[in-house]
């Protein structure tokens, strides 16, 4: 008897499109899932999921949106945007579980982004504003104690 090649039953395809605020996609990632018939007969569910790594560190699927409690994703704007030093850009896509929101300007800032100034998360921009509006001020001004 001989013998026979296993058989695609039915696929499923995935694809999840991450854009920007400006809808330009950042990253497209997805997930199959096929159900093969062996030679026996035999119904074999296979499935192959894409992953990226995070500006965050963290390693993310979209099938971590179905866990519980489900892992989100922001973008970071300071990652997007290159810099004097920093040619290219990456994606700044970031786990909401370590991002941090600027009190300041309201941007959604990466762990590389962020600095904790007086208490509150600011954005490296806001940070650098707020430190040369402190250095300014201690030029003009001096902080006395009243007896």
């Amino acid at each position: 008897m001989a013998q026979q090649n296993p058989q695609i039953t039915t696929k499923k395809e995935t694809k999840n499109i991450i854009s920007d605020s400006d809808g330009n996609p950042i990253l497209e990632i997805g997930q199959q899932q096929y159900v093969v018939r062996s030679s026996t007969g035999e119904l074999i569910h296979r499935s192959i999921n894409e992953s990226i790594k995070l500006e965050c560190g963290t390693i993310w699927s979209p099938m971590m949106l179905l866990q519980n409690p489900p892992v989100h994703i922001g973008i970071c704007e300071q990652c997007r945007k290159p810099t004097l030093f920093k040619h290219s850009k990456s994606h700044g896509i970031v786990a909401m579980g370590r991002a941090k929101i600027c009190n300041d300007c309201g941007q959604l800032c990466c762990p590389r982004h962020r600095k904790l100034q007086d208490n509150q998360w600011q954005c490296s921009s806001c940070a650098k504003k707020y430190k040369l509006a402190k250095m300014i001020k201690s030029i003009f001004f001096k902080k006395q104690e009243r007896e």
